[in-house]
């Protein structure tokens, strides 16, 4: 059973994967992983889910392809023929309002500037979606 301690947890450690990508770089895509429903991000030119990219690789750095060269699940683009689905669900926007509150709070007590400025356009972005999800 997950806690509230554990959910946060989680969040806040996903949090960091995608704030540390936005640092190197890496822009964060309006698209979703659809195995985590985190965003997806574009890196070094590569479509990828960086929190299950992370995950899989068990480190901090991201593993590009397959040794086969080939795309993993984790970096492969939505497939072109089949357009992501819009999730509109009461739930994802309280869950989009609650991560918003959780943003903030780390904000407020964020010492390090850059740090701050990454959280901040990650609130930034999460408004623009809840604004998408009400509008829909």
């Amino acid at each position: 059973m997950l806690t509230k301690e554990r959910v946060v947890g989680l969040m806040k450690r996903e949090d960091e994967i995608m704030a540390e990508h936005l640092l190197k770089g890496g822009k964060m895509l309006s698209a979703s992983c659809p195995a985590c429903g985190c965003p997806l991000f574009e890196v070094r030119g590569e479509t990828l889910c960086v929190v299950c990219a992370e995950e899989k690789a068990g480190s901090k750095e991201v593993k590009r392809a397959s040794p086969s060269g080939e795309e993993t699940a984790a970096h492969a683009p939505p497939p072109a023929s089949s357009p992501l689905r819009p999730i509109a669900s009461p739930r994802l926007a309280d869950a989009l309002e609650e991560t918003l509150v959780v943003l903030c709070a780390r904000i407020r007590d964020e010492k390090d500037p850059r740090c701050a400025a990454v959280l901040m356009e990650a609130v930034v972005t999460g408004i623009e979606g809840l604004g998408a999800l009400r509008s829909r």
